[in-house]
């Protein structure tokens, strides 16, 4: 296992995709109001995260709905941002704005109740695919050598956290994926902070 600097890991806010819901794969849908608070809540943790590491490195992912979490995160802060799409969320294929019951009636054996969701995304026809996000993933983590803050996505965090940790395929699926918290990644081990 590498040993990395700690990763503070952000998903961002809920959207109004996500309410519906709809795969969002590399389209963009607006934060909620709720997403909006949560981006809010995840500002008040982070105040804790740049105090122990005020040279701390923020990155985000180019897709709006992660540039949006950042700017209402960090709003309080005076640190600069990088845009990295090695972070953007996984490429759905031909799921991407399709709503889930709909992708479900198509493709029943591809997205269905037995698989978890980071499952069923991977399997997105025409979609991006589990070895693509992880090569980029692991090609971005090649950057890291300080402590760093990363504005991401739901399937893009939980790679980024698995490969952190060491974690197999498996393990990775079962990662939890809320919104509203950070994801600190100290030493090979995940701690969710959370209000």
């Amino acid at each position: 296992m590498n040993c990395f600097p700690p990763v503070f890991i952000l998903r961002h806010g809920q959207t109004e995709w996500n309410l519906q819901p709809r795969c969002q794969g590399q389209l963009n849908s607006n934060l909620t109001a709720l997403g909006r608070s949560q981006a809010v809540d995840q500002g008040v943790l982070l105040q804790n995260v740049f105090l122990q590491n005020p040279n701390a490195r923020v990155v985000c992912s180019p897709q709006g709905r992660a540039r949006e979490t950042a700017k209402i995160a960090l709003a309080k802060f005076d640190h600069p941002v990088s845009y990295d799409p090695r972070i953007a969320e996984l490429g759905a294929g031909v799921w991407s704005g399709l709503p889930h019951v709909q992708i479900g009636a198509k493709w029943p054996l591809l997205f269905n109740d037995d698989l978890t969701i980071f499952e069923a995304s991977l399997n997105a026809v025409e979609g991006e695919g589990y070895e693509a996000l992880q090569t980029r993933c692991q090609d971005f983590l090649k950057t890291v050598t300080g402590p760093t803050v990363l504005f991401t996505h739901g399937i893009t965090s939980m790679v980024l956290r698995g490969l952190i940790c060491g974690l197999s395929f498996d393990e990775i699926a079962q990662l939890q994926f809320t919104q509203g918290c950070i994801f600190a990644l100290v030493e090979g081990k995940e701690t969710i902070l959370t209000l």
